[in-house]
């Protein structure tokens, strides 16, 4: 469950959405475009990321105020083993 006001909790999941995540998510198409979220906001490779069931989202402070502020992942290269 979320015990933070604008929390969004997923039960089929068992995982939250907030934040600027949860405000792209929602403005970008949500449930239908990206999927229930599979994690929570994790560090890795020195960017906070949330991983969907068809996406993953990058936190990109440096773009603030900006539209690439969420990044989307390239899930299907890094997948693939391509650079």
């Amino acid at each position: 469950a979320c015990p933070a006001p604008g929390c969004a909790w997923f039960a089929p999941t068992a995982h939250s959405l907030r934040g600027i995540f949860r405000a792209y998510w929602e403005a970008h198409g949500g449930l239908p475009q990206f999927g229930y979220p599979l994690s929570e906001e994790i560090q890795e490779n020195g960017h906070t990321v949330q991983y969907f069931e068809r996406n993953r989202f990058e936190y990109h402070p440096e773009n603030a105020g900006t539209r690439y502020e969420v990044l989307l992942g390239l899930l299907g290269r890094q997948l693939s083993g391509c650079p």
